[in-house]
């Protein structure tokens, strides 16, 4: 069983900002996370949209994934997938509280950006 949100990340200004590109760099400069680029074709083809995978390590034998897909100009719908290798689903609040980790550290990583980038979370839309 999957849980999904959606993101919408806006400029405070005109500039234009790529949700897609603002999670790949994000994964790039933060510590436990990172782009997984064939993963995030396969997913991108899988969900006919753009989309893509980052990978969270909590320490080296422990990861999880979270799938993204495009689901307008400035907003993408987050999910977080289950391992194929993993002998069980991630209970609800372990899926609750890696939501929480990543939305903390992307709000970090935001804060930090020049362009002033806006982050919305809206947890119950993603079902709609």
């Amino acid at each position: 069983m999957g849980t999904a949100i959606r993101l919408s990340l806006r400029p405070a200004d005109d500039a234009k900002v790529v949700p897609l590109e603002v999670l790949r760099d994000f994964a790039d400069v933060q510590t436990s996370w990172s782009y997984l680029e064939e993963d995030s074709q396969y997913y991108s083809d899988l969900k006919d949209t753009p989309g893509l995978i980052l990978r969270h390590r909590a320490d080296r034998s422990h990861y999880v994934d979270l799938g993204f897909v495009e689901t307008a100009p400035d907003t993408v719908q987050l999910a977080v997938l289950d391992r194929p290798d993993a002998d069980t689903p991630l209970s609800p609040d372990d899926r609750a509280d890696l939501l929480d980790a990543f939305l903390s550290a992307m709000r970090n990583y935001l804060s930090d950006r020049p362009d002033h980038v806006g982050l919305e979370v809206n947890r119950d839309a993603a079902s709609s």
